[in-house]
């Protein structure tokens, strides 16, 4: 299918041009590679197809032609043998001569290594000619499947004609900034340069003249807080951030020696797996998922639960966090004798009273069922507490004081 470009192209690539060799850049042209698609089976197993983009910087910016020659040479490397995947019955060298109707028949011919200037098939047309140097075809060379290495004095290159300014033409950047120039399927890494002719914002003369290199598309992402940050990115377009902090479900108070405690988690969708960690005890299974079995240690008062979700790519999330009492049953509790609460059984309210140089200041206190669960928590500021509130039972109620934790037992009946 190719077409001669006769002198046009030739000529094209001698005038005097503006020409340098950089990296992308937010105020650059640049080429990108996208990835289209991953195989995982059949015939292309292993592979991945990439979209080549050259990136403008307007959108009335038009692509005339991809070129390259020995002063400016047109360089298309992958790492794999063969290196690029050409159709073995259905290839084409460019894709506005791809007709979508055969990918029932062909299916992998979607994914056939091709060239272009914005289509990606036959259904939008455009017209693409090509020069091919007679001393090396680098168009025969892609379709072999081998790499690109156009550097002879005549050159080889693809062009299509400029339709002028207000054009519905897939040459200009459009909103997206942006001109298809080619597909390439490959098992291996994309490297190489190719030499262009552009009509910044639709302007022929003077046109620019530049030579880039071909690069994976940069993460977009500046966000040093995101899983994605790249040093080199200049917009927050990609950035890709963990779950974000769910609730933790569970009491906030357990007893030792009653068996485990179990504890889920609940957070935003995206979440995949989860990593619990534990101060004061021992995750006894679960670990991975959003629910855990906990065995807590006797000798703490304080233990600590926390979970952070990852996303199926592996972002870690927020961290959430649960602080939960951890007391031993009352038959356990060794009771302090400087701590009087009276009167035991009470109705209404208890009094406190500390022995010795104890002093009561504006003390931690806390009341316990029976079974551990934390009921009230107050500061002492009185030594009187009403517990009218209370159902009738045996609770257990703590003190701190500089000398440490002191706790005593009371009843409630009426």
């Amino acid at each position: 299918m190719k077409k001669i470009l006769g002198g046009f192209l030739f000529i094209a690539i001698s005038f005097v041009s503006l020409t340098s060799l950089s990296a992308q850049g937010p105020d650059e042209y640049w080429v990108g590679l996208e990835e289209y698609a991953v195989h995982t089976e059949g015939e292309l197993s292993g592979m991945t197809t990439w979209r080549m983009y050259i990136h403008m910087l307007h959108t009335d910016d038009y692509l005339s032609a991809c070129t390259g020659s020995d002063e400016y040479p047109w360089i298309m490397e992958s790492t794999s043998s063969p290196a690029w995947y050409q159709h073995p019955e259905a290839s084409e060298t460019f894709a506005n001569a791809i007709n979508p109707a055969f990918y029932t028949a062909f299916p992998e011919l979607e994914y056939d290594s091709w060239l272009t200037i914005g289509v990606d098939n036959s259904l939008d047309p455009m017209e693409l000619l090509s020069l091919a140097d007679p001393v090396y075809d680098a168009f025969a060379a892609f379709e072999a499947g081998e790499n690109v290495i156009a550097n002879t004095s005549v050159g080889n290159g693809w062009a299509t004609f400029f339709p002028g300014l207000g054009a519905d033409n897939a040459g200009f950047a459009g909103d997206d900034l942006k001109v298809l120039i080619g597909q390439l399927t490959t098992s291996g890494t994309i490297s190489g340069t190719i030499y262009f002719q552009i009509f910044p914002m639709g302007i022929q003369s003077p046109d620019l003249r530049i030579l880039r290199p071909i690069l994976y598309a940069p993460t977009q992402c500046m966000d040093a807080e995101a899983c994605n940050y790249d040093e080199s990115a200049w917009t927050n377009d990609d950035c890709e951030y963990g779950p974000s902090a769910g609730v933790i479900e569970g009491d906030d108070s357990v007893v030792v020696g009653e068996g485990v405690s179990e504890w889920s988690y609940s957070c935003s969708a995206d979440a995949a797996s989860f990593e619990w960690t534990i101060t004061g005890g021992t995750i006894l299974s679960g670990q991975g998922t959003s629910f855990v079995t906990v065995e807590w240690d006797g000798d703490i008062t304080d233990g600590v639960l926390s979970v952070a979700a990852s996303s199926a790519s592996g972002c870690v999330g927020e961290v959430s966090t649960i602080s939960v009492d951890v007391v031993v049953g009352v038959e356990d509790l060794v009771f302090s004798q400087n701590l009087d609460v009276f009167p035991s059984p009470t109705s209404s309210t208890i009094t406190i009273s500390l022995d010795g140089d104890l002093a009561l200041s504006n003390n931690l206190c806390e009341i316990y069922s029976i079974s551990g669960h934390k009921i009230m928590e107050l500061t002492l500021s009185q030594s009187e507490i009403d517990v009218s509130g209370l159902s009738n039972g045996t609770y257990i109620i703590t003190v701190e004081t500089e000398r440490g934790l002191i706790r005593q037992s009371f009843i409630v009946a009426r």
